[in-house]
């Protein structure tokens, strides 16, 4: 009994941790390569550093120095490798299989490389980049959105778009346009955003020394997406189906508490009537002898009276009859 109790107070110990502790964002993505400066922030802008093996989740952002560069395998099978010099966020994300999967991303300043997965391809609605400027969908791409914040010598700054495969939408309040493979769309930071098409691929979209390996991820990524969802919905439906038990063992663990209570307090309401009803029937026992023994009192003295009598007067009623014992006619 003992160790059942103590079972059910851990149980609800951990329990209101739980409650307690702040929701877990949904993972995004796995860091499979991190070079020179590369630093993450949480959703309260607290920094870490990453490594291969590591978990990029919902809400966090990614901040690259001039050497740094860090590659992300997505949950949705698709894959990122953000550039030097870049200033980004994953708003929301969700990867379960299923119409509500969703993969938003701020990009800032610098530029980073997405090869789509499942979200992509089967919801692409959901899939967007959004700069300060435009707001980029994709259609089964390969691309790599860029940002030039003012100030910048790099080029004119505004929201670029580079597509090596699928397609790309640059959209703003004032249009907007589809980008085809190797095109790279265009909305400027001043004056009236209209998104266009550049006659030309512009000079500053450089590759990395890992650009062939990156080059290969399409492919890699296509052949492999419709399995990994699969697979992806049939973990989810499993992950499911085990907080199910879970919460019915929890609940039958709150039952068998509530039993355990119930029973202690009705067993602590029999230790404190037990000794009442006991002195009740003292009570009503000791009332019921006491006419008995006054009756048996009054019945003995009843008894005891005529003996004395009879001692007094000698046999007979009302203790009269003949004299004394020897009496009678004397002697001549």
């Amino acid at each position: 009994m003992r160790r059942l109790l103590l079972a059910v107070c851990l149980l609800f110990a951990a329990l209101g941790a739980f409650a307690q502790s702040p929701p877990v964002a949904n993972p995004a993505g796995k860091v499979e390569l991190v070079e020179g400066d590369v630093t993450v922030y949480d959703r309260a802008k607290k920094p870490r550093r990453v490594a291969v093996g590591d978990k990029v989740h919902e809400g966090e952002g990614i901040v690259t120095g001039p050497d740094g560069e860090l590659h992300l395998a997505m949950e949705d099978g698709g894959f990122i490798a953000v550039r030097p010099n870049t200033r980004m966020s994953i708003t929301a994300y969700r990867a379960e299989g299923d119409e509500q999967d969703k993969s938003f991303f701020s990009l800032l300043a610098g530029t980073f490389r997405s090869v789509t997965g499942w979200i992509g391809k089967f919801n692409p609605r959901s899939y967007q980049v959004r700069t300060p400027t435009a707001t980029i969908g994709v259609r089964g791409t390969d691309h790599e959105p860029l940002v030039i914040p003012e100030g910048s010598r790099e080029g004119e700054p505004g929201s670029y778009d580079k597509v090596n495969v699928g397609a790309t939408t640059l959209k703003t309040q004032h249009g907007s346009v589809e980008v085809r493979p190797n095109q790279a769309g265009f909305v400027p930071l001043k004056g009236r955003p209209q998104p266009r098409v550049l006659a030309q691929v512009p000079a500053f979209f450089k590759a990395t020394r890992h650009e062939p390996s990156i080059a290969a991820r399409h492919e890699a990524v296509s052949r492999a997406i419709d399995q990994r969802r699969d697979e992806r919905r049939k973990f989810i439906k499993e992950q499911k189906s085990q907080i199910e038990r879970q919460k019915g063992e929890r609940q039958k663990a709150l039952q068998e508490r509530r039993r355990e209570r119930e029973a202690q307090r009705e067993q602590r309401r029999q230790e404190h009537v037990r000794p009442r009803e006991e002195r009740d029937m003292r009570q009503r026992d000791g009332a019921e002898r006491r006419p008995r023994f006054e009756e048996r009192q009054e019945k003995g003295r009843q008894e005891r009276q005529p003996r004395s009598l009879e001692r007094e007067h000698g046999p007979g009623q009302g203790g009269q009859g003949q004299g004394p014992r020897g009496g009678g006619r004397g002697r001549d």
